[in-house]
């Protein structure tokens, strides 16, 4: 990745810890692990909320994924408009991520969506507006599309709620730093909740 795009990345850790999850930006093999998850032959939109500077995003369309079919919530304005440039074809929004209901409403986005992509840092916010934010982002999924977090934590940085069901989808030991990629669902049965590892 170009010297400049890890800079703009380092700054930004640096202006906002608490919002920036990692002083550099996923690698491309993480970046990729992550956007395999993504069903390029489902209907509906996908919301990627914290891309950064846009090297998940760059996977994501990628995958398959039409640039007018993402939308992209980014919290940090000097990001938002990197990624207006690069990617002008896709939607994207300056705003917090914790509130991308009110986002999706503005948009008239009222399918439900194909996958969530989160990249924000959860590990620091109270175990109920984690909880919020996972109910919240499930209910707005099709049956069976994922929401992927990554994480540096070993275990589901989301406490799994009921009716939903978290997995590992991977390890990416790689990337710097390592990274846990889990992939929240809707459960089978909505009356109970589980962990699993691939």
């Amino acid at each position: 990745m170009a010297s400049l795009e890890w800079w703009r990345f380092l700054r930004g850790f640096l202006a906002n810890p608490s919002g920036v999850a990692s002083p550099i930006p996923a690698g491309k093999a993480l970046a990729a692990a992550i956007a395999r998850n993504i069903d390029p032959t489902m209907p509906g939109t996908v919301l990627e909320l914290g891309p950064g500077t846009g090297a998940v995003t760059a996977e994501i369309l990628k995958r398959g994924v039409q640039p007018s079919d993402l939308v992209a919530i980014e919290s940090d304005e000097n990001f938002s408009a990197f990624l207006r440039m690069t990617y002008p074809g896709i939607r994207i929004e300056t705003g917090d991520a914790f509130r991308f209901p009110d986002v999706l409403t503005r948009l008239g986005i009222k399918e439900p969506l194909r996958a969530v992509v989160s990249g924000v840092p959860v590990l620091d916010k109270p175990v109920p507006l984690r909880k919020q934010y996972l109910n919240s982002a499930v209910g707005h999924l099709r049956d069976g599309a994922p929401l992927v977090q990554f994480s540096y934590g070993v275990v589901p940085p989301i406490p799994p709620t009921e009716g939903v069901q978290v997995t590992r989808g991977a390890f990416v030991w790689w990337n710097i730093p390592p990274l846990h990629i889990w992939i929240y669902r809707k459960s089978a049965n909505s009356k109970t909740s589980a962990v699993t590892a691939a």
